[in-house]
């Protein structure tokens, strides 16, 4: 069950900063190539689907991926932000600059309410009973036991959760709890990640570098940029 609690914590982490991205964010580039904003967002709220169907008992199939989230709102299906283009070439002051207006602008994630308490509730609700913990989950069709999936889902949640961050001008924070989680993910996974495709070369960090920045290097992001 303590991983149950470190999931409540890192949804609640991301869910800060999903909050505060505005319209006007939509269109930015993102640490992840292959999305702006919207798309790494959508993705975040996909993945919190993902930890509520687990937790339900039902498959998570290859095609979730590819889908709108039920939570992303209309808004956010169709903005683009006309601006995308002059700020992808900004330096990073400049949309940092920008993003601490956010205030002043729509958020695009109205869904998401002001103190973060309402961001996959639904997820961490599906898994508040033990015997949930003893059935494996089904992901991709393939069966994996739900610590295993939960570690992975929660990893996700606070990686990406940085990436969104990172493109908003803003900060993830996590505690030691969430951190430790993630960094025994990577370094467990990392290696099969890679040979996936799905993570980047490790990055060197400082040897006093925090569990985050670790797990962030496993995964390829530089933590310092």
């Amino acid at each position: 069950m303590e991983l149950h609690d470190i999931m409540v914590r890192a949804l609640a982490s991301s869910a800060a900063v999903v909050r505060d991205v505005t319209r006007a964010q939509s269109g930015l580039p993102t640490p992840c190539a292959e999305w702006d904003v919207r798309a790494l967002s959508n993705h975040l709220l996909l993945v919190v689907e993902a930890l509520e169907l687990a937790g339900r008992g039902e498959p998570i199939t290859d095609e979730h991926w590819s889908r709108d989230a039920a939570r992303l709102p209309e808004a956010a299906v169709s903005a683009r932000s006309s601006n995308a283009a002059a700020d992808a070439r900004l330096p990073d002051a400049a949309i940092s600059a920008r993003s601490s207006n956010a205030a002043t602008d729509a958020r695009l994630f109205d869904t998401v309410d002001a103190d973060a308490r309402s961001f996959g509730v639904s997820a961490t609700d599906a898994w508040k009973a033990p015997e949930v913990w003893q059935r494996p989950v089904v992901m991709g069709g393939m069966p994996m036991p739900a610590e295993m999936a939960v570690a992975m889902l929660v990893s996700d949640v606070v990686i990406h959760g940085w990436d969104l961050a990172r493109a908003t001008g803003q900060e993830l924070h996590v505690d030691d709890d969430v951190a430790a989680t993630t960094l025994r993910f990577m370094t467990a996974m990392g290696d099969q990640g890679r040979a996936m495709g799905i993570f980047a070369q490790p990055v060197a960090v400082p040897g006093h570098a925090s569990m985050l920045d670790r797990a962030l290097a496993l995964s390829g992001r530089d933590p310092s940029h």
